[in-house]
């Protein structure tokens, strides 16, 4: 064994010496070392392999070092490079493009003036498309610019701003968290708080929209805050992460009164306001009480008066959203709710909604809801009307939705027949 060892020593020896001068191979040694007995043929054989082994180890071990450094220096490369070319240009960091559209076929009856008959209609239509475009222009300041596209009386398709504003905002303290301004064609305080807890406007407007008492923005100022600070993330990820005030939320503005897509007849403003109260915000948060209210006159050179007061009590859980709202006042946004003698008249209306989520994703939702409106409530005759509506939605992809409803609209008047409709829906949005 020891002679083993001397022998391979020195092959190891002269072979390194010999790589080194470009000698000759060193199998020539072995053959003189068993000439001169200090191996036998068979040490010189195995000898030969354990050299063979450990020279292809080496030249394997070398090959990993190698491609470890360059590897290394690749991403070097690709590290200094990056900044220079994927870079964005400064002007769009903070800047974000937004879609939201609701595409629909519907099929039904409706009425359209001539006593106790309905008419047939069957259509594709693009209900509304929306272009939401932000930039984040300082920590505190960023602007929205909103396109939205609509279809006239005509049939044409035409682009007109829903949203055009200025935001302020701040952290907040204690009492007051994250406050902001709007300015310019803003929020008005109450449809996109709504829409927060009914998702489902693809469908169609929410019930005093729909209702003719007021749209959803209008040119103006409006101040919010979250009352308190937020409530836990769980909660904002699972149920619900706009207006998350741990007590609730508010809203007050001051508008022109014509809403976004008319023009101002007179010199009157608006006001309105919302408070958003969670009573039992600790073991219950998903409990809200909401008021709402406006005051000022409605957008015609009469300037009929337009208030108006309304209450919701609302619950939002990860599978289970209900609300109930109830709606009085006079007048309306545009001024048309008048009597013969230009005087405002006296409405008032409720509806419940509510929907529940399925599924181990709650991507599949059951929706239910049920509108009562008086457009006159002195009226001797009989011009309420309700409104049914079920669906079933999906929800496929976050925001994105097919929602198959059907809607039913009954009339007291008995020379206004019912009205029914079919629609199934794709909300897009990114």
């Amino acid at each position: 064994m020891r002679r083993k060892l001397i022998a391979l020593a020195v092959l190891i020896g002269l072979a390194a010496v010999g790589s080194a001068q470009q000698g000759p191979p060193v199998d020539p040694l072995l053959t003189l070392l068993i000439k001169k007995g200090v191996i036998t043929a068979q040490e010189a054989q195995e000898l030969q392999g354990e050299y063979r082994a450990m020279k292809r180890q080496a030249a394997e071990k070398q090959q990993e070092t190698a491609s470890a450094v360059a590897r290394t220096e690749a991403r070097k490369v690709v590290a200094e490079a990056a900044p220079s070319t994927l870079k964005l240009p400064t002007f769009l960091n903070g800047f974000k493009i937004g879609v939201e559209a609701y595409i629909s076929f519907q099929d039904g009856k409706r009425y359209k003036g001539v006593p106790g008959e309905t008419s047939d209609y069957s259509q594709f239509t693009l209900k509304r498309g929306y272009l939401n475009i932000t930039k984040k222009i300082s920590p505190h300041f960023e602007a929205r610019l909103t396109p939205d596209v609509h279809q006239d009386s005509t049939g044409d398709w035409k682009a007109r701003f829903k949203y055009v504003y200025g935001k302020f905002k701040w952290q907040g303290s204690g009492v007051l968290g994250k406050p902001y301004i709007e300015f310019g064609l803003a929020h008005m305080p109450w449809l996109d708080f709504e829409e927060h807890i009914n998702r489902f406007r693809m469908q169609d407007p929410m019930f005093m929209e729909r209702s003719g008492l007021f749209n959803s923005a209008d040119v103006g100022i409006m101040f919010g805050a979250n009352l308190g600070g937020e409530l836990p993330e769980s909660y904002r990820k699972n149920v619900n992460g706009h207006y998350a005030g741990r007590y609730g939320s508010f809203q007050v503005g001051i508008y022109n009164g014509a809403g976004y897509h008319a023009k101002e007849r007179n010199t009157n403003k608006v006001v309105e306001a919302r408070l958003s109260l969670r009573p039992l915000s600790t073991v219950a948060p998903g409990l809200q009480l909401s008021l709402f209210g406006v005051t000022g006159k409605g957008n015609t050179a009469a300037e009929p008066d337009w208030n108006l007061f309304s209450t919701m009590l609302s619950w939002e859980s990860p599978r289970l959203v209900l609300t109930g709202q109830y709606v009085t006042g006079t007048g309306n946004q545009n001024g048309s709710a008048i009597d013969a003698a230009g005087r405002s008249l006296d409405r008032d209306g409720y509806s419940a909604f509510t929907e529940i989520r399925l599924g181990a994703k709650r991507d599949i939702s059951l929706i239910g809801r049920y509108d009562h409106f008086d457009p006159d409530t002195h009226s001797l005759t009989n011009d309420q009307q309700d409104r049914w509506i079920a669906g079933i939605a999906w929800q496929f992809l976050k925001g994105n939705y097919w929602l198959l409803d059907y809607q039913n609209v009954q009339h007291d008047n008995p020379l206004i027949p019912n009205e029914g409709r079919i629609q199934l829906t794709l909300q897009v949005k990114y």
